[in-house]
């Protein structure tokens, strides 16, 4: 996949809110467990047509505009979560990652895994995540929501 199309300024009306939006969900899921390191990580928004966040060495936690988009608020924590925690736990992206998806995506198209993250390193970054939802302080359903959805994308 070609990933040559990341929204840059002076930025269109929808990726700046894109933009915000990812933006907002790290900074939510960094004052819960590491609120010293909020502006250190910044979000990038790929206007891509696929569905995917990832991460590369360094402090940028990538998602695709078609993504972000798609995803509510609770939905976007887990998915900060869990880039978050790969950056944590030492993990990068070789290539493209784990193409995560949503119900509005064709079962076909469900979870299609490129080279990237093993099953073993998806794993590691889940757990991390869940104590970083946990520490959101939003509740078990909350973790619930975040267990599925880790449990689906990986299928």
């Amino acid at each position: 996949l070609n990933r040559h199309n990341k929204c840059q300024a002076p930025f269109s009306q929808e990726c700046s809110h894109a933009t915000d939006l990812w933006q907002n969900t790290i900074n939510s899921v960094l004052s819960a467990n590491y609120p010293s390191e909020i502006g250190y990580y910044q979000s990038v928004i790929w206007e891509d047509d696929f569905s995917n966040a990832w991460v590369i060495k360094g402090h940028e936690i990538n998602i695709t505009k078609q993504f972000i988009l798609t995803l509510d608020h609770h939905q976007r924590l887990c998915v900060a979560a869990h880039e978050l925690a790969h950056l944590k736990l030492g993990h990068y992206y070789s290539k493209i990652g784990l193409i995560m998806a949503t119900n509005s995506i064709p079962k076909s198209e469900k979870a299609i895994r490129a080279e990237g993250f093993g099953l073993n390193e998806e794993g590691e970054a889940n757990e991390l995540a869940l104590v970083f939802v946990k520490n959101l302080k939003s509740g078990k359903a909350m973790i619930q929501l975040c267990k599925n959805a880790f449990i689906k994308w990986q299928a």
